[in-house]
């Protein structure tokens, strides 16, 4: 079935994509150069001029029937266009046939991880595989093909979109699909192959239910949100002084002592206990009490705040006096 432009009755729409607001993603139309030239150019005129320019962004109507569909163009300069010419030889004489359409819809982000795939709602029978496709090209892992079944069914509209859901569905015959993989799409795959869910074996890929990953996903622990490092100094230091014992590791190590001051200074405690912790954070807040930091001498060995393998860094509540030293030295 094709569709009109209202104002534009030499023209005819058989497909249109837009996305959530209705912007313009794809157009597929029909008409006489001389039509398409007018409407083109009423891109960049004003309502008032003839053309479609509403404020800052142009707008058309398709006519379906009794129904109506807005369009809206809010950089025209960013589509691109495909045109051919119809053989001379039909029905309605010397036609061109142009395709109207943002790049963005030809080639995926790799940056964000997202692509668009449009397909013929009359033959859509390969749209699975191209979606898999896209999936694979997209993923920072990589993804075997016996797992397809399992994140296509299991994640759904985590990953892939049908855009029949939009608020501004396709119109004609061309939908389609809006993959993006999302920030927890590593963590997911990584977690389901750490389970044994999603394994090497082809065979026993063909045994995994979409609903386990589809429980893996759901059950993901939230992310860790980093916290902005302080890049100025939190307190005063003061005088700083060392036991011999810090003294002697100096010579093995002799950043040691400034790594740990540069941790300690910006309100990183190492690995002091909980109530340590909170008390220090009390002392920035305005607290007449010490500061005590505790980080592991051999940074490739565990440290628990005690210990062969640490440093304790404590500024004393005045602020006139920070000391380097081992536990055992206290």
């Amino acid at each position: 079935m094709m569709l009109s432009i209202q104002h534009y009755p030499d023209l005819f729409v058989d497909a249109c994509i837009r996305d959530e607001s209705a912007e313009l993603l794809f157009l597929s139309l029909f008409g006489r150069d001389t039509s398409m030239l007018q409407f083109f150019a009423a891109f960049s005129l004003k309502r008032s001029e003839g053309g479609l320019l509403e404020g800052e962004q142009a707008v058309f109507t398709l006519l379906e029937g009794e129904r109506s569909h807005s369009v809206f163009v809010t950089d025209s300069g960013r589509l691109d266009k495909l045109t051919g010419r119809l053989p001379q030889r039909n029905l309605f004489g010397n036609l061109t046939h142009t395709w109207l359409y943002d790049p963005q819809v030809m080639r995926p982000d790799h940056a964000s991880r997202s692509a668009w795939l449009l397909s013929d709602r009359g033959n859509q029978a390969g749209d699975r595989d191209r979606l898999w496709s896209l999936v694979k090209e997209l993923s920072p892992l990589p993804l075997l093909d016996h797992w397809a079944e399992a994140l296509l069914d299991g994640l759904g509209e985590r990953i892939v979109s049908p855009l029949s859901g939009f608020r501004a569905p396709p119109i004609g015959r061309v939908g389609g699909f809006r993959v993006a993989l999302g920030e927890r799409f590593e963590d997911i795959v990584s977690a389901a192959v750490a389970q044994g869910v999603l394994t090497l074996d082809a065979e026993h890929g063909s045994d995994v239910g979409p609903a386990q990953l589809a429980r893996i996903a759901d059950n993901l622990p939230p992310p860790i949100v980093a916290t902005a490092v302080p890049t100025e100094p939190l307190f005063e230091l003061g005088k700083l002084v060392m036991t011999p014992g810090v003294g002697a590791l100096l010579e093995s190590d002799p950043s040691l002592v400034e790594r740990a001051l540069a941790r300690h200074v910006r309100g990183d405690w190492g690995s002091v206990c909980a109530s340590d912790a909170k008390q220090n954070d009390e002392a920035l807040e305005g607290g007449d009490t010490r500061f005590l930091s505790a980080y592991p001498i051999d940074e490739s060995q565990p440290c628990e705040g005690f210990g062969d393998n640490t440093l304790w860094i404590i500024t004393e509540w005045d602020r006139s006096v920070t000391t380097a030293l081992l536990p055992s030295e206290y």
